[in-house]
C-alpha cells in the first residue's frame, strides 16, 4: 500500500499574483497629466493667476500629479523585479 499524501499544486497563474496590475496604467495616465499640467503652469503668464490668490495651481497639481504617477509606476516596477527573482 501506498502511504504518500499528494497535495495539489497551486497552478502558475495563481502563485504568480494578480495577472492585470492597475498600478502601471494609473501610474502612466497621472505622470501624462502631471506632465500637461505642469509645461501649463509654466507657459502661463502671472495674470492669469490673479483669480486663485496668485498661486499656480496648475504647475502645483501638474508637480504633485507626476509625483503619485512616479510612485505607482516605481512600485509597479520594484514588484515586477521581485517576481522575477
Amino acid at each position: 500500500m501506498n502511504d504518500k499524501i499528494e497535495t495539489p499544486v497551486a497552478e502558475k497563474g495563481m502563485s504568480q499574483g494578480h495577472v492585470l496590475d492597475l498600478k502601471l496604467p494609473i501610474g502612466w495616465l497621472l505622470s501624462a497629466y502631471g506632465a500637461l499640467l505642469t509645461v501649463y503652469g509654466l507657459l502661463t503668464k502671472k495674470e492669469m493667476y490673479a483669480i486663485s490668490l496668485g498661486y499656480n495651481l496648475n504647475l502645483i497639481w501638474g508637480i504633485l500629479m507626476l509625483a503619485i504617477g512616479g510612485g505607482f509606476l516605481l512600485t509597479a516596477f520594484l514588484k515586477k523585479d521581485k517576481r522575477a527573482r
